[in-house]
């Protein structure tokens, strides 16, 4: 996570800017009024926010150029090569269909550099035909799977349960708002770290 690389880029290009304290990082996303316009282009209810991926690019450039998982992928697109998604629906295409509560049974042990997930929230499963997601298994799963230093990018309407004992470092949170009537959605950032062990 490069906190001054963010910065960087977001006066550049007019972005909220994020605040360190300590190892962790704070802020809040404000993407406009842009959803009207994206649908009517393919846009698939509960996806990225359009420049979100831009600023996640910019704070985790590195780990970026690494193998990286789009998870609950929707319609992303990986390569499967270093680019992977994975989704439970088939008819999306992802490079693996599957369910989140059994990733570590599609993928080697701490492969992955960096895990973009997105879940289902306010019930959207309902719209997908898919269960709701269990975030706690899923956390396990993706602490199997990340290399040691690894991040975990989670963005919910919750901040999902994790425990340090679990091989899990806080590393911030940043709200997002896409616009007005709109819920207010979180990104929560873990490290996996070797051991379990709460580092500074």
């Amino acid at each position: 996570m490069n906190i001054e690389n963010y910065l960087k880029e977001a006066k550049k290009r007019n972005w909220s800017p994020v605040v360190s304290h300590g190892t962790s990082v704070a802020g809040f996303w404000w993407f406009g009024h842009w959803f009207a316009t994206d649908r009517l282009n393919g846009y698939f209810y509960g996806a990225y926010p359009k420049g979100y991926l831009d600023r996640i690019t910019a704070l985790f450039e590195e780990e970026l150029n690494g193998n990286v998982l789009h998870l609950f992928s929707g319609t992303i697109k990986g390569d499967g090569i270093r680019v992977f998604t994975f989704d439970i629906r088939k008819e999306l295409s992802p490079t693996q269909v599957g369910d989140a509560v059994n990733l570590s049974s599609f993928y080697p042990a701490s492969f992955f550099d960096i895990i973009l997930a997105d879940p289902p929230y306010s019930g959207n499963e309902i719209k997908y035909n898919t269960k709701p997601v269990n975030r706690k298994k899923c956390l396990t799963e993706c602490s199997k799977v990340l290399k040691d230093g690894g991040f975990l990018v989670w963005l919910d309407t919750m901040i999902p349960v994790w425990r340090n004992k679990d091989g899990w470092k806080y590393r911030g949170n940043i709200g997002v708002g896409v616009s007005t009537n709109h819920v207010v959605r979180a990104i929560t950032i873990l490290q996996k770290t070797k051991g379990g062990q709460n580092e500074d």
